[in-house]
């Protein structure tokens, strides 16, 4: 049975708005790797086998070079609708049964109590279940074999996937989420054990031990006031992220276990807002309000290569049989998923379906799994094709 959910509030204001986020500003939608707000069981990193989103799984992704692989727009494709009737839902995580949603419901600052929370689809498709509720601002998600990892305004939940049960206190309560664009929860693992990376938005890159164990956490980067740290990725035992807001922007790779510090790979991006890789290259958006960009930069060093421009808010990045897929800051607009054309150059067409952006986007298997994170029971999570 589908769920008919209570209208939210977007943008931390106290009425209703279908407005998009505006760049750089509270987003209200939700990256983890490659598939999971990753989050990470969308294609989390090094979750064993689960995902999250805001990225995209980097599988099946092809040589890279194609981008879209014609001059052609690509066919319209009608989108299969597995939540309709959602408010406000923000990240993805799948692992190997189930498609994970955070739905964030009202975003004031001052609302007493949360109404927010994890929702769970089978995903194949069928009936929608409440995993946890309570949350106030839920966004970034990531989820293993026993547990999800929740971002919200308190910090860092783990909450228990069969159950729904989590401690009376976040597991970490340094890295509240802002809800701004780029927000990410990744798992990783190194020497045997289980790790959890938030990129906070804000100034910091923290890992915390996924047992929730005291003193768990190790700042991976901090930077001064105003830094923006966003869209974690892992791979292997080394954490790429983006840098904005200071100094010294750019990406970025630390390794896990901190045995040097936090190394800055490329200055050419100075407004990343989210990221993804790929076997040959980084994919990473920047910018906004008319001057977003979608880039390629390429792992084995170079210069980056604009995809898209132009473009109100782009966010998530995926890469699915050589060709780039994106979301768009834009409402109740078929522009809100997008997909590059190969030429004419910096040509993007719009995938099909209608929603509004960004929302969450990852790659799970051959199809994109998407949402519109529209309010008052109108939000979604859908599948293309």
């Amino acid at each position: 049975m589908r769920l008919a959910l209570l209208s939210v509030l977007l943008l931390g204001v106290a009425c209703s708005s279908d407005k998009p986020p505006v760049q750089g500003e509270p987003d209200a939608s939700g990256p983890v790797d490659s598939g999971s707000d990753a989050g990470s069981d969308a294609g989390s990193d090094d979750d064993g086998g689960t995902g999250s989103d805001d990225g995209g799984s980097t599988g099946d992704a092809g040589s890279g070079e194609e981008d879209a692989g014609s001059c052609e727009p690509p066919a319209s494709v009608r989108e299969s609708l597995l939540v309709p009737g959602l408010n406000n839902p923000r990240r993805l995580a799948v692992d190997a049964t189930d498609i994970y949603i955070s739905e964030t419901h009202s975003l004031r600052p001052d609302q007493p109590e949360g109404n927010g929370q994890i929702l769970r689809v089978p995903r194949s498709g069928g009936d929608v279940v409440t995993v946890a509720k309570g949350f106030f601002v839920p966004n970034a998600i990531a989820v293993n074999a026993q547990f999800l990892f929740v971002l919200d305004r308190e910090g860092l939940w783990r909450v228990d996937k069969a159950t729904g049960a989590r401690g009376a206190v976040p597991i970490e309560a340094s890295v509240p989420d802002v809800i701004s664009s780029g927000t990410d929860v990744r798992l990783g693992r190194l020497a045997g054990r289980d790790y959890v990376v938030v990129a906070t938005g804000a100034r910091r890159l923290v890992r915390v031990d996924a047992t929730g164990s005291a003193s768990s956490s190790l700042v991976l980067y901090e930077g001064p006031a105003g830094t923006q740290v966003r869209g974690a990725r892992i791979d292997g035992t080394d954490v790429w992220f983006l840098v904005a807001g200071n100094p010294e922007p750019g990406l970025y790779r630390v390794p896990l276990d901190l045995e040097t510090p936090a190394q800055r790979v490329n200055a050419s991006i100075t407004s990343g807002t989210s990221l993804e890789l790929t076997p040959t290259r980084f994919l990473i958006t920047e910018g906004g309000n008319g001057t977003g960009r979608v880039l390629a930069l390429p792992r084995a060093g170079g210069e980056a290569r604009v995809l898209a421009d132009g473009l109100q808010g782009p966010l998530f990045p995926v890469e699915l049989h050589g060709a780039v897929y994106f979301k768009e800051s834009v409402a109740s607009d078929a522009g809100f998923l997008r997909r590059v054309r190969g030429c004419p150059a910096n040509t993007t067409d719009s995938v099909g379906p209608v929603g509004t952006g960004p929302g969450g986007l990852i790659v799970d298997g051959d199809t994109l799994l998407f949402t519109s994170q529209d309010n008052n029971n109108r939000g979604a999570v859908g599948r293309v094709p």
